[in-house]
């Protein structure tokens, strides 16, 4: 239901676009907007070890950061943040058994009022994108935590290089206690650890916040964001989330 309603307010926020009033269409000379594209791929990791106690909040977190955020055309890739975080078995199944999706793109937004099959064919593709973000959404909140010890950062790492990703986002205490480090390439690569867990100690919290901005650096990355979990969610695109 909450998917068919946000689907009525982007339609009825496309119809009041596509209107000119009566007896208006293209201009002479106009042509149609281009189709809308995104071609970012966003690896999301959720840390599912003990260590991190923040879990039950991020959940939800992650699932309200890909609905306000993913674009027609995005890539999001979802995996646990655990033991062995690089192998096949961290994959996060989020829609039917893929951990991957890709949203469609959408057609050329309609400019002519009276042209009633683009509108509808860009409505129903619109509505796709709404249902399908909705899907991922309850998937990620309703997985829960499993038994895990150890956390590996590294092979997280790893797996965001193997992707070739544009954009990075961790809900974790960046506390990796496998000690798999090799040398990885994120050269261009958006960091946003939005689930920081600062835990009780402030220096503590600072050594990694530090340890790991200077790893990101050395690897490429474009830009580091540390986010308390307690704030607002980014949305990309507006000042201070530019993505």
């Amino acid at each position: 239901m909450r998917a068919l309603g946000v689907f009525f307010c982007l339609t009825a926020a496309v119809l009041a676009g596509c209107g000119r009033g009566a007896g208006s269409g293209m201009s002479k000379g106009e042509t149609p907007q281009a189709a809308v594209a995104s071609e970012r791929r966003v690896l999301v990791g959720i840390d599912v070890t003990g260590s991190y106690a923040l879990l039950r909040q991020a959940l939800p977190l992650a699932a309200e950061f890909f609905v306000i955020n993913a674009k027609p055309g995005d890539t999001w890739t979802f995996r646990w943040i655990e033991r062995h975080s690089y192998s096949d078995r961290a994959a996060i199944p989020v829609l039917g058994n893929k951990s991957s999706v890709t949203l469609p793109v959408l057609p050329p937004k309609p400019t002519n009022p009276f042209d009633k099959k683009a509108k509808l064919a860009y409505l129903l593709r619109l509505r796709e994108v709404t249902v399908i973000k909705q899907k991922v959404a309850n998937a990620l909140s309703a997985l829960k935590r499993q038994p895990v010890i150890g956390t590996d950062i590294w092979g997280f790492l790893a797996k965001a290089q193997d992707l070739k990703v544009t954009d990075i986002v961790m809900f974790t205490d960046l506390g990796d206690t496998m000690n798999r480090k090799m040398p990885v390439k994120l050269e261009g690569v958006r960091v946003w650890v939005l689930g920081f867990q600062s835990g009780k100690n402030p220096k503590e919290a600072a050594r990694r916040r530090t340890y790991w901005t200077d790893i990101l650096t050395k690897a490429g990355v474009q830009k580091i964001v540390f986010h308390d979990i307690s704030q607002p969610l980014p949305r990309w695109g507006e000042q201070g989330g530019e993505f």
